[in-house]
């Protein structure tokens, strides 16, 4: 990794991708001028933003170190930040999000008091833009430390601007995959877990907005199931040291992802395609029921298959928690 001047050498690294998000770049900067713990530096990496983000940074200019570079997505943007730092720790902001002034104070305690913890994350309040709703996502039942490998793989409850991690865990098992338009966060969090303990801290340390516009917002939903697939693979080929119960547990998420992508291109009527991923999710998991029912299903005629779908639309509960957010992976089945 490349090296920063010593002179400006702080304990913690702040890493913020910038792409076209003037409207809300200064909130999110002014949550870490707002911090209570001081040994930081930030380096914002404008993305080939193509609205008047580059003027937001450039009045920050003084307080930050600023790149620019061609727009290549958010897991690029982040590991240049990364190879200009050199900081025992390294903290992670979205440009539309925000931070609780005591963020970077309570997590870098953690870290210092347990140096076998690789990363440590916390709740985080999820805000709904043009509804006002607000609510903490729920990790219920995920211990606050540990090996955390299992719960992550069943469901993410890291949110990247919760994340504080230690420079040598990320030496250790490599950056973010650019090769991921989405998903890179959860990728890396996992190739973490399969190494490293994590914490999470029980406490409200970040606020995330959901936003038109946004990345995870334009990314249409057979790429979502595409890119969760392949983000799952990767852990496999990358992480030969999980337990016999961790490779359990990710053959089962693969099954899991994988029955989604079948289920939902038989939705759209791509029957042959469909019949291959929900086979592939039993060779994962052979007592997946709803794979080999819809497996039953796709050699129905279209016009059955897409009355019962239907049906099944109208009836299909989604869970929510106390202010109406779907849960992050819930998805009809």
């Amino acid at each position: 990794m490349a090296r920063q001047n010593s002179e400006m050498r702080s304990e913690v690294s702040v890493v913020v991708p910038c792409y076209n998000v003037e409207p809300y770049l200064q909130r999110a900067l002014d949550s870490v001028y707002a911090q209570t713990y001081r040994d930081f530096h930030i380096y914002c990496v404008d993305d080939g933003s193509t609205n008047g983000t580059l003027q937001v940074l450039k009045t920050n200019a003084r307080s930050c170190t600023i790149v620019c570079q061609p727009h290549a997505g958010p897991a690029a943007a982040r590991n240049r930040a990364i190879r200009l730092a050199d900081s025992a720790f390294v903290a992670f902001l979205d440009a539309d999000d925000e931070w609780m002034p005591s963020k970077l104070e309570r997590q870098i305690a953690v870290l210092k008091q347990d140096p076998t913890l690789g990363l440590v994350c916390s709740l985080c309040l999820v805000s709904e833009r043009g509804n006002g709703r607000r609510a903490v996502f729920s990790a219920d039942g995920v211990p606050d430390c540990g090996r955390l490998f299992q719960d992550l793989v069943r469901n993410c409850f890291v949110f990247t601007p919760t994340v504080a991690v230690r420079r040598c865990c990320l030496e250790d098992v490599g950056l973010f995959n650019e090769a991921l338009p989405v998903s890179e966060d959860f990728d890396l969090w996992l190739r973490i877990a399969a190494r490293w303990k994590i914490a999470l801290l029980p406490e409200t340390l970040a606020i995330t907005h959901k936003r038109p516009g946004s990345l995870s917002a334009s990314i249409s939903p057979e790429e979502r199931l595409r890119t969760g697939i392949a983000t799952l693979e990767h852990v496999q080929s990358s992480c030969p040291e999980l337990s016999p119960s961790e490779r359990r547990a990710l053959r089962r998420a693969l099954a899991e992802r994988i029955y989604l992508y079948g289920s939902f291109l038989l939705s759209t009527g791509e029957k042959g395609l469909s019949r291959r991923k929900l086979i592939c999710a039993l060779k994962y998991q052979r007592t997946h029921w709803r794979a080999i029912a819809k497996l039953g299903l796709s050699f129905l005629p279209l016009c059955v298959t897409e009355a019962l779908v239907q049906l099944k639309s109208m009836f299909w509960w989604r869970p929510k928690d106390s202010a109406g957010f779907v849960p992050r992976d819930a998805a009809p089945t």
